[in-house]
């Protein structure tokens, strides 16, 4: 549709045309033709979505939604606003063409909120449409987007409403899930976006304005180029990525690698990487040939090359200088202290897992050792990591090995190491007086006579100590005891020690602190926490004494078996008790008197079944040596009575008011009037309407009794009609409740039947 106003001004006079200058056909034109240029600059310059706020909260299991103010744009360029203090449409139904008489509501300083109760089960989107109503005095035309929950299927996200959230909800229309959905935000498809700053100018004059800070552009054939520019206007590249052929550059226009960094004109690092965490770094991968390799700092603060599939280290570099390799290295000459810069014959910096290949001897001499206690050590295959070699008599070991370790086979390998406090080699010690390291099937083993203790792979024998074991407290330290370390989070979980010099327990690492806790001297075991008990089996098949009375005190209350068949409950000062030996149960009594005996309040939150009842009370006229009992009236309706007294006026009139939610608990009514104090005629003339109705006597200022029955409609009562005939099932027919009234023996009884019947199913299994 062409975008066109009419023209006020002539051009054949010169003049505007004759007639009132402000007219409603003027206005409305005016307002169409640029609206109309809004609706295309919105819509053209910018991406339909959220431009800011609409915020959707929810409480999960709660049927409603809170959507906070804010503004919208629609596909056809439309800004849609909900603004606090404003209106919204909030009607489902609404007519989504009209204007006149469309409800609205008041949006509120913190939002509007949406009652999604009988929104229906499943999944909606919860929209904002671009709406305009007219108000009631049809001079005001208000701006009141339409919020709507609309189901998921179906829906087109072309633009003409708004998604602003997903909520999922159940069958009452409770939230269960509130997500963005395919919520959007307005974009603005350009192709260059300029950055500017304020820029101080100091040459004859100071002057303050605008000046080029940086460039987003986009490429011609695909991609993006930032350029940044310096205070004195000279720009240069700081990122560039070229669609086609997936580079980027930083520093270069032109990159010809996957990433290159031109560091042309810049001071310091080509690149960092930095991480408040150790494992920074970069990774090197093939797709199609070999593994990916890593280069990172762990956090021993060492620089490591690692081959990531297998996450094995193969080059480290520690701060000292220290190199470590986990393959070969082959080293064509001589290898010496001065080829390895050390002074004093210590190959400790070269750390080689692998084999080190030298070319010629490896000798005390090359070591340049003045002292040297090694004669010679020719090897073309030397698997060595740290060679030291004792120059004085100082502690330092005369051979001294570091990183892979020194390595001992065969059948008598192992490391044999002597009491201090003998001189002479003992070959079967009986006293520890000498002990060896060694390995046998598949475990670790300490010998000194015998095993002493033994080191293993398998599961419930990795460490294997003959004889006892004794843990000491250290000085420094509050305990004694045994840390239990996991894998999983990488840390100490739990500690079994002394919790101090009387007490033994179990520390719970993550917050339980100490749990169980027995004192040595007494025996005594506490639990600080709750005790939870899986299965009888957990606690020997029972607590407390099998031959008498046992008590379970829980914080303020009590668990009690008095040993004679009754178990009691006590709360505060409360209790519940079981009678096991007269099957009967007493809230509030310690021995009840009836198969339930309540002290108190009761409630049933259901239908109550009883053959009878009744009312029992201290006899008034006798309350300490007689009881006073009277029958509950029964009937074969959900029945309620009001009854009351009247006294009609000069006319013969009395109206007699009920409770105001009568009608709506009440059908079925039936009246009964009696007069009093004489003989009068008495009728209702108006029947209940808005919970009250007329009496007439014919003659005035009657005494007259009333009464009201009706028959419950309240939601229960409607979903819970008492059936007054029911027939019994076909297994409990020839069964009674009561047999015994009927002359029939105990046998008979529908309890005794029905629990045979659970008794045969459960040894059926």
């Amino acid at each position: 549709m062409a975008v066109k106003r009419t023209e006020y001004f002539n051009f054949d006079t010169g003049s505007a045309r004759s007639g009132g200058t402000v007219r409603a056909e003027t206005l409305m034109d005016t307002e169409d033709y640029y609206r109309r240029f809004e609706e295309a600059r919105g819509s053209s310059l910018h991406t339909w979505g959220v431009c800011g706020g609409l915020e959707v909260s929810a409480e999960v299991g709660q049927p409603r939604l809170t959507v906070r103010p804010g503004t919208a744009l629609d596909a056809a360029g439309r800004t849609t606003v909900l603004a606090a203090d404003g209106f919204a449409v909030v009607d489902p139904g609404a007519d989504p063409d009209g204007v006149l008489n469309v409800p609205i509501v008041e949006v509120g300083g913190d939002g509007l909120v949406v009652n999604t109760a009988g929104s229906g089960q499943g999944t909606r989107l919860v929209t904002l449409t671009w709406r305009e109503v007219v108000g009631e005095t049809r001079l005001i035309r208000l701006h009141a987007p339409w919020l709507r929950l609309l189901p998921e299927d179906g829906f087109e996200d072309v633009g003409r409403q708004v998604v602003l959230a997903r909520v999922s909800l159940d069958a009452a229309g409770a939230v269960t899930e509130l997500a963005p959905g395919p919520r959007r935000a307005v974009g603005m498809p350009v192709e260059l976006v300029r950055l500017s700053r304020a820029r101080v100018s100091s040459e004859s004059d100071v002057r303050v304005g605008e000046g080029p800070a940086a460039e987003l552009r986009a490429r011609s054939g695909g991609g993006l180029d930032i350029s940044v520019a310096a205070p004195d206007g000279t720009e240069r590249t700081a990122l560039s990525a070229d669609a086609e052929s997936g580079r980027v550059g930083i520093g270069t226009a032109s990159p010809s690698a996957a990433l290159e960094i031109d560091t042309a004109g810049v001071t310091g690092h080509g690149l960092r990487i930095t991480s408040p965490t150790a494992g920074s770094g970069i990774e090197l991968e093939n797709d199609d040939v070999g593994p990916a390799y890593g280069m990172l700092i762990e956090d021993d603060g060492a620089w490591h090359l690692t081959n990531e599939d297998e996450e094995t280290d193969l080059l480290v570099v520690d701060s000292e200088g220290s190199l470590g390799v986990a393959g070969d290295v082959e080293v064509g000459s001589t290898l010496s202290a001065v080829t390895v810069a050390a002074t004093d014959a210590t190959l400790g910096s070269l750390g080689v897992a692998g084999d080190v290949q030298v070319g010629s001897t490896l000798s005390a001499n090359t070591l340049a050792a003045t002292d040297a206690r090694l004669q010679s050590l020719a090897a073309t295959d030397a698997r060595l990591q740290s060679l030291a070699v004792s120059t004085d008599d100082s502690p330092r070991a005369a051979l001294h090995v570091d990183g892979a370790g020194l390595h001992s086979g065969g059948g008598g390998g192992g490391y044999s190491f002597a009491d201090r406090g003998l001189g002479d080699f003992v070959e079967q010690p009986t006293a520890g007086e000498r002990w060896i390291w060694y390995a046998f099937a598949g475990a670790a083993r300490l010998w000194s006579g015998e095993d002493r203790l033994s080191i293993g792979l398998g599961s419930g024998d990795a460490l294997d100590v003959r004889g006892r074991m004794r843990v000491r407290e250290r000085p420094g330290d509050t305990s004694a005891g045994i840390w239990f370390h996991q894998m999983a989070p990488g840390q100490d979980r739990a500690f079994v020690g002394m919790e101090n010099d009387t007490s033994v327990g179990f520390w719970g690492n993550t917050g339980a602190d100490w749990g169980i806790v027995m004192d040595t001297g007494t025996g005594t075991v506490s639990c600080r926490g709750d005790l939870s008990v899986a299965g009888e089996a957990a606690l020997g098949a029972h607590f407390g004494r099998r031959d008498g009375s046992a008590t379970l005190h829980l914080f303020g209350s009590l668990i009690r078996d008095t040993g004679e068949g009754k178990l009691i409950l006590r709360s505060g000062g409360d209790v519940v008790a079981f009678s096991g030996s007269e099957d009967r149960v007493g809230i509030g009594f310690a021995s009840p008197q009836f198969k339930l005996d309540v002290n108190g309040d009761a409630r049933v939150i259901g239908r109550l079944d009883k053959p009878g009842g009744g009312f029992r009370i201290d006899h008034p006229l006798d309350p300490g040596g007689k009881y006073l009992c009277h029958s509950f009236v029964e009937s074969p309706d959900m029945a309620n009575l009001y009854h009351g007294t009247v006294e009609t006026d000069e006319d013969g009139e009395a109206t007699v008011v009920l409770p105001e939610y009568f009608e709506t608990l009440n059908r079925d009514v039936h009246y009964q009037l009696t007069p009093v104090g004489g003989m009068a005629q008495a009728a209702v003339t108006e029947e209940i309407k808005e919970n009250r109705f007329t009496v007439r006597t014919d003659q005035p200022g009657v005494k007259v009794c009333w009464q009201v029955t009706g028959v419950r409609q309240d939601p229960w009562a409607r979903a819970h009609r008492i059936g007054v005939e029911e027939a019994k099932s076909a297994t409990d027919r020839g069964y009674y409740l009561h047999p015994a009234e009927h002359g029939r023996p105990e046998s008979a009884g529908l309890v005794n039947h029905r629990e045979r019947l659970q008794d045969e199913r459960s040894a059926d299994g």
